[in-house]
């Protein structure tokens, strides 16, 4: 009974840890990285695209949940987000694009303006057993 017991507690402690791999590695590739720039695009309406390539290094599928919203005077006004499924030595493209009538986005544009972008990104392995989210508000306006 007890070389069950022990064959048990490895595979679990196996489980783990690829899943740990799995889910920070899925995580760290989703965000962007050094000093980047949005790209709007001043048409009618007003597109703010992200794209983000999530790449898994890992041994396990991951699951990756992706939310971008723009909220102006604590009211949101534009949002998007998308699941993606992450197979195990691969990247997914996640391409989201929050879009406004031009004639709003000038007012929000303005120097003054209580701008901020959201961001949620949530990972998950393991049948859901390990999960991980992270959410990150960027103050902005335009200057």
């Amino acid at each position: 009974m007890g070389v069950v017991i022990s064959i048990v507690q490895l595979g679990s402690a196996l489980a783990m840890v690829l899943g740990m791999h799995t889910m920070l590695g899925v995580f760290s590739t989703a965000l962007p990285g050094g000093e980047q720039g949005i790209e709007i695009q001043f048409t009618d309406p007003v597109t703010i695209p992200f794209s983000l390539s999530p790449t898994n290094n890992g041994f396990l599928e991951a699951t990756m949940e992706v939310s971008v919203s723009m909220v102006v005077d604590g009211v949101e006004i534009a949002s998007d987000s998308e699941g993606v499924v992450v197979p195990p030595g691969s990247m997914v493209p996640v391409d989201l694009e929050l879009s406004i009538p031009l004639d709003d986005a000038e007012d929000y544009f303005q120097e003054g303006s209580d701008l901020q972008l959201t961001t949620e990104i949530s990972v998950s392995t393991l049948f859901d057993l390990i999960s991980f989210s992270n959410r990150s508000t960027i103050e902005g306006g335009m200057q």
